[in-house]
This record gives C-alpha cells, structure tokens and sequence, in this order.
C-alpha cells in the first residue's frame, strides 16, 4: 500500500497525505470492492422432486450419432454443442457456456475426427450456446456464422442491466447450492458459472437476415431466421441429411416464453409462427440445443404441433381475457392449458411457466398498468405492510397469523406476511426465521426447476446474509471485443442523483489506443455521453480503452492503474472524485427497503 501511495503522490501536483488518503478511499468506494463476499453455504434438506429426476435420464453425458457425419454433444453443460463432418473440415453448432466444458466437448469431437474447423454457427445469443467458441477455434481460422442481430444483442446483454440478471440467474439456476440440492437445472444438468469460470467470444464474420444457404467442406446447409426465445434465434437445416437443428426454440419443457432472470419481451406469435417453419420443413431429425435428439417425421410433426399449439393457445387465449377486461392475477387463473397439451411429456412446466407466460404477455402487450383504478397510485409497500399489520392488531399477530398459516402448510400465505412483518421490522429474527422455512417448504413442492432455485436460494441468503451473484467476470480477451460505447452505456446508469444534483462538469476521455473520444457531461443528475471531445471539459483524461474497462470490471486494480492515465487537464484527484459519483446501489433482498 505504501508503494502506491508514493506512485499517486509522484504523479500527482500538490497532493498531500490526506488527499491521497481521500482519493483511496474515493476509488475503493467508486469501484464497490468491498462487496465480494465470503459465502457459507449451509445445506438445506430437500425433498426428491420426481419429476425433475425423471428429467435427469435427458441429460445423460453421451455423444449422440444422429445421422452420418451429425453428433450432438448433451450432457457437458446446460446446452448441446453439436458436430458435423464435412469432406475436408468441421462445423460446430453452438460452443457451449464456458472455455473448460468447450474444451471438454471439443476433446470429444476429436475422437470423432481430427480434421479442422471450418465453420461455426451460433443459432442464438444467449451465453450458454457462445462463451465457449475460443476452444473451437483455438489454433484455425473458420469462418463464424450468425443471425446479423446477434453481435448487436451480445452487447446489449452485457451492459445496463447486467449485475440484477446475473443476481437472479444465480438464484434461478441454483449457483450458491450444494450440489446435492440440485437435481438438474430443466433443461440440462447444471449451469456452472462460478469465480473460476472463464469465458471468451469469437465474433461472426458472416451474418444474414431472413436465411442464407451456404456450402461448407462438401457439406450443403440452409441457415433460417426463426424467432422465438431470442430474436436472433437462427435454424440450421441440412436438406441431403434431412436434419434440422431448432436452438431454443424447442427442447423437452414447456418453453421459457418468459424467464425469471428477466429478459425483454418474447413475442409467443414469432414464437410459433418459427415453430411452425419446422412443421413444413418436415424433417426427420430434430437435434435441440437442450436435451436429446429427436428422430421419426411423424413423431417430430406431432411433437411440434403439440408444442406449438400450447405456444398458441397462451397467446390467444391471454389476449382474449385482457380484451374481457382481466387483471393479471386473474388472467393467471383463467388460461390454463387442455390436458392433453398438458400431459405432454414435451409440455412439463419444469423449466417455463404458464403462468409467468400469461404475465408477460399482459405486460408486453399493454405495460404495467393492470385496469385497476386502485394500482392507478397503489400504496407502497411500507404502507401495504403498515396496514396489514393494523389490521392484524399489530406485529405480534401479524407474526401468529404467519404462524398459523405455516402450520397450516399455506406456505405461500406465510411467506407473503413474513415479507410483510420483516418490511416493518427487519431485524425480526422468528419472521426472518419463518420466511426461511417457508421458502425451503415451497421449494421442496416446487416442480420447476427455476422457481425451486429461486426459493432455495432466498433461504440461503436470508441464512447467511449476502445477496447471491454471478461470480464469473469477463477475461481480458473478451472484453477487447466490447465497443467503449457499450462500457460507458453501463457505467453512467450508477450515477447518484443526490451527490449530482447541484453539478454541472464536464470530464473528457480520449482513449489512445482506438483513437475514440468521449465526454460525459454530468448535469444535475444526469450524464450525457457524447462521443466527441469537449475542449471545456475541466478533466481531460488520455488513457488505453482496455485499462478503462478492467478497471470496470474489477479486472486491475484502480488505485495501480490510475496513476497510468496521462491527465491533459485537471488531476488524478478530480477525475477520482468524479467517478466516486458513479457507484452502484448496494443490493438488497426482495422484500428489504434500499438502503441510504
């Protein structure tokens, strides 16, 4: 420490100890170190589920011959990667969710065949189907297709809203449980992110926008906009072998019309319509990027049309309760699929939900507001939570209805009075204590694997008092391919309106090695980000665009990094005092007030 305080006061004019101090104190607040914590993880006794159990058979760590020359890889991960053996070279489709399980699924294909890479094809942007392509292409050149929407939305995923979907993916897919208290994750084994985890992205060199057909050592495929999970979501179809690769827009689950980790609106009409592109297509292989293949036209067509049909039927019949004035709660109890879309073995609500469809598609089609007149300025919820307890009598018996209702096994009743009780009286340990087992007692019943999680994992953190978080950061190699533009979208959306207020200052960046400049004008609680320099600007920053972003993302260690900078204008104080202004809220649980 003694060495970097001599660096800042070297580099920096008129700087004493206490100014050095401060700016210390300025950066490592800026920055949010102190929020990497120490996880006990307790374990929790856990009923055995059934019917995610009966799941696990699906996703058996085996290679899958589908047809001559066509592998699919299940099991190594939470997606499929799969192979194709062309005359001179290979295609992968899809690269896994991480460098280690792309490696471990690429060591396979090697016993398979040794011949090159000539092709990768992502058949969509999420990042369990893309974070693994630098094991593939290590060491050759293929080319790299991709929907033309798919980089753009590769960005997008990794700026503004990032760290809440990374806390509620690790809630919905399990991260912080024991192993044991995983049975699988819906619709594959596991989903693995941890510290350890490293992710690296080869960009696409080709891209198309309705469909593109394309001949590959020998090999001839027809690449089809389809969609539905994603909007980038691309089939791959190959007609000799009559073989259709469908991503994520089928797999062996009731289908994921909307996620828990949150997400943007996914239109349920593209969604069957796509589906319905593999009904005329008629193929007699069907190879998902999640589960095990499918084989037998007429089995594919009937599964498909099954699938597609309950698509269908929440669309329509969801829009036709909110054209008869339903409010989303009872929208929920209204649209319930007929049994035999229900009883399909394709259609369990292991993974996606009915009812969180229905939800979706409420909001997406008319916002937030539900009809009501009373959620017009609804009371919030420490005034919902004051008159509960009123008219409870007070906390007390606030607490012995939660209790009551507990005995009762009205978990969910119980859980919804705790959040009430702990609003009033956070430190409340029989309500926290109550809140906890009754998240285990709904997670033991939970049939879907993402809510089980979720509940599972809310009682850990109530247990041992941190916020679960993906833990996985971005390498070095990675973030080269992130435009500065992205980083800056993520980095003004934690200014603090209140220490902003009264500011009006303008900081300049001129990034070196891109030839990019930027100015941030900070006014009164807003920053702008305006992609020119402003000569007025009272700090002018010259700096490398990749120390900035691993700075960002906790990769270097600012108090080491910037004393790098060279500072045209101002100094390393006030451009540290400038960023002190962009910190993150610290994160709470559900039912906590924000803090500050």
């Amino acid at each position: 420490m003694q060495k970097h305080i001599y660096k800042l006061y070297k580099k920096c004019n008129r700087l004493y100890a206490t100014d050095i101090a401060l700016l210390l104190t300025l950066v490592i607040l800026t920055f949010n170190l102190s929020q990497c914590n120490l996880v006990r993880q307790k374990p929790t006794t856990i009923a055995s589920d059934h019917k995610l159990e009966n799941f696990n058979k699906e996703f058996e760590k085996k290679i899958y011959n589908v047809a001559p020359g066509v592998y699919s890889a299940v099991g190594f991960g939470i997606a499929n990667s799969i192979l194709i053996v062309g005359d001179d070279g290979l295609i992968i489709i899809d690269t896994m969710d991480d460098l280690k399980s792309g490696k471990e699924v690429f060591d396979e294909f090697r016993k398979i065949s040794n011949l090159p890479i000539k092709a990768i094809i992502y058949t969509h942007s999420h990042p369990d189907h893309i974070f693994g392509s630098q094991s593939f292409a290590e060491g050759s050149n293929p080319e790299v297709y991709a929907h033309e929407s798919l980089l753009p939305t590769v960005q997008k995923l990794a700026s503004e809203t990032t760290p809440i979907i990374g806390t509620r993916s690790a809630r919905m897919f399990g991260n912080y449980l024991k192993d044991n208290d995983l049975v699988n994750v819906g619709i594959g084994p596991y989903q693995g992110y941890n510290s350890e985890t490293k992710l690296d992205f080869v960009p696409p060199t080709k891209t198309f926008r309705d469909s593109l057909e394309i001949k590959v050592s020998g090999v001839r495929l027809k690449l089809i906009h389809a969609p539905g999970e994603t909007d980038d979501q691309i089939y791959i179809y190959l007609p000799e072998k009559k073989v259709l690769m469908s991503g994520d827009n089928f797999y062996k689950a009731f289908p994921n019309l909307y996620t828990i980790r949150g997400t943007w609106f996914r239109s349920l009409k593209n969604w069957y319509k796509s589906l319905d592109i593999i009904r005329s297509i008629r193929p007699e292989h069907l190879i998902p990027s999640h589960g095990k293949p499918l084989s037998g036209t007429e089995e594919i067509a009937q599964v498909v049309t099954d699938y597609r049909d309950a698509v269908q039927f929440v669309h329509d019949q969801s829009l036709r309760g909110i054209n008869g004035g339903l409010n989303p709660d009872d929208l929920v109890d209204y649209v319930k699929l007929p049994s035999h879309l229900s009883k399909s073995p394709y259609l369990q609500e292991i993974y996606g939900k009915v009812a969180w469809s229905v939800r979706s598609l409420f909001n997406g089609n008319l916002g937030w507001f539900s009809g009501d007149s009373n959620d017009l300025h609804p009371l919030s919820r420490d005034q919902t939570a004051k008159l509960l307890s009123e008219l409870a009598g007070g906390k007390e018996n606030l607490l012995s209805y939660a209790k009551t209702k507990f005995q009762n096994e009205d978990f969910q009743a119980s859980l919804t009075l705790t959040g009430h009780l702990l609003r009033i009286d956070p430190k409340n340990s029989e309500a926290k204590d109550l809140r906890i087992r009754s998240l285990e007692a709904l997670g033991k019943k939970e049939e879907n694997a993402n809510s089980r999680h979720y509940y599972f994992t809310e009682a850990l953190e109530l247990r041992d008092n941190f916020v679960a978080k993906l833990q996985v950061k971005p390498s070095p190699q990675l973030l080269k391919r992130y435009p500065v533009s992205v980083i800056f979208s993520s980095f003004v959306t934690n200014l603090d309106p209140i220490a902003s207020l009264e500011l009006d200052e303008k900081v300049g960046f001129v990034f070196t090695d891109t030839n990019e400049s930027f100015t941030i004008h900070l006014r009164r609680g807003v920053a702008e980000v305006i992609p020119i320099l402003h000569d007025d600007s009272e700090v002018i920053v010259h700096l490398d665009s990749q120390d900035w972003k691993e700075i960002l993302t906790r990769i270097k260690n600012p108090v080491t990094t910037l004393p790098k900078f060279e500072y045209k204008k101002g100094n390393i104080l006030k451009f540290a005092r400038f960023l002190k202004l962009f910190s993150p809220l610290d994160p709470i649980l559900s039912y906590e007030k924000p803090k500050g």
